[in-house]
């Protein structure tokens, strides 16, 4: 019997972290287009926040699907 390699995605708080530390985009720009507050934004990157809210994290990473959605 094989070990069989299981590829699995990055969770969405993952996704959003790797996103997050991108330096194409300041933290306004991100607020500004997901609805999440600066500051708040600011606080996940640094990770100050240690388990943020999924309504966030939700957020973050639909603005930055859309986004890669129209770079695309």
């Amino acid at each position: 019997m094989g070990l069989e390699c299981v590829l699995m995605e990055p969770s969405l708080y993952d996704y959003v972290m790797a996103e997050l530390q991108a330096p194409e985009l300041t933290y306004q720009q991100i607020s500004d287009g997901s609805g999440v507050s600066r500051r708040t934004v600011e606080k996940i990157a640094r990770r100050e926040i240690a388990d943020p809210g999924v309504s966030h994290v939700q957020k973050l990473a639909e603005y930055f699907r859309n986004r890669s959605e129209v770079r695309a």
